[in-house]
């Protein structure tokens, strides 16, 4: 049961993709596309907009869970993969001293 917090946050994380990008999007193909007449444009810049927005938010998500795996013994592909982030090489450097 323990998994279900994790669970829980990964499908947030799949509602807040799926809505930041429709949203802008949908907005700009039947309101403001109609409206002034440009569909295809207000439906890009929708959906540019929404990008923008959807990185920036799962940014925000994963950025505590990312330091909480770094706080934690990494093994493997995991501890490659940490090495890779610059807060990673300094630890690497100062292992190796």
């Amino acid at each position: 049961m323990k998994q279900w917090p994790a669970a829980a946050q990964l499908l947030i994380l799949g509602f807040y993709v799926a809505f930041s990008l429709l949203l802008p999007t949908l907005i700009g193909f039947f309101w403001l596309g109609p409206k002034f007449g440009h569909m295809l444009l207000f439906t890009l810049i929708g959906l540019g907009l929404g990008t923008v927005v959807m990185v920036y938010g799962v940014y925000r998500m994963v950025k505590p869970f990312m330091e909480g795996i770094k706080k934690e013994q990494l093994r493997g592909p995991a501890k490659m993969f940490a090495r890779m982030s610059p807060s990673g090489q300094k630890k690497a450097e100062e292992e190796k001293e």
